[in-house]
């Protein structure tokens, strides 16, 4: 697009800030066996925004999240991240760009230190080990065994790792499902201070919904 990647968060020129979107759905229509989950959705995320899909159970947030990986195909619509066109050719691009946490965290590995030699991501301890303290999270969390966590402390961990990823783009499905009230104001400051990502989640919980810039309502 006239040799400026969309990818940057903005562009300064001639004094004027012009914004690019990340991400963008133009009448997207998914349907399972089961059922229509929606028809013709149509939004767009500026980059470096925080935008929340929000929606009653069965209305496909968590799979908002899978087309935007490519993981799932709608029927019809485009969808384009990072100035790309989603599709066959773009997909590995574009799933580079992106950081991911699902809701259910059901991991081949026995603790945040495995997950970070799975990711690639070891030598980034320290900064994870910072990102979990934020979190609420002590050091001893990194190395202690997933199964021997409650919920809410593996999925911190998992979201400190996953940060610690710095991708343009971060994924959050039901991030606050295992966490507690003081642990979900502990997060929102954390991805707050997030400036330069992209953060897209799925929630319906108030104070999260209540702190994004933009919510998309399905």
């Amino acid at each position: 697009m006239f040799g400026i990647s969309v990818c940057c968060k903005q562009l300064i020129c001639n004094n004027y800030t012009i914004h690019y979107n990340m991400i963008s759905f133009e009448k997207v229509s998914l349907t399972y066996p089961t059922g229509t989950i929606f028809e013709n959705l149509t939004f767009s995320v500026q980059a470096g925004s925080k935008v929340c899909i929000t929606g009653h159970s069965g209305t496909g947030k968590s799979s908002v999240l899978k087309i935007i990986q490519g993981y799932v195909k709608p029927q019809n619509g485009i969808v384009r991240v990072g100035g790309m066109k989603l599709g066959v050719d773009t997909v590995k691009d574009i799933r580079s760009k992106m950081a991911y946490v699902p809701q259910n965290i059901n991991l081949p590995v026995s603790n945040g230190d495995e997950l970070t030699r799975m990711l690639n991501v070891a030598s980034k301890r320290k900064d994870i080990e910072l990102l979990m303290g934020q979190l609420g999270l002590e050091k001893e969390m990194f190395v202690r065994p997933f199964d021997e966590m409650s919920g809410g402390q593996k999925q911190r961990v998992v979201i400190a790792v996953c940060l610690s990823l710095d991708r343009d783009i971060v994924l959050l499905d039901e991030p606050t499902s295992s966490l507690d009230d003081e642990a979900i104001l502990k997060l929102l400051k954390v991805v707050s201070g997030l400036k330069d990502k992209t953060v897209v989640s799925a929630s319906h919980n108030q104070a999260w919904m209540k702190s994004v810039d933009e919510l998309v309502a399905l």
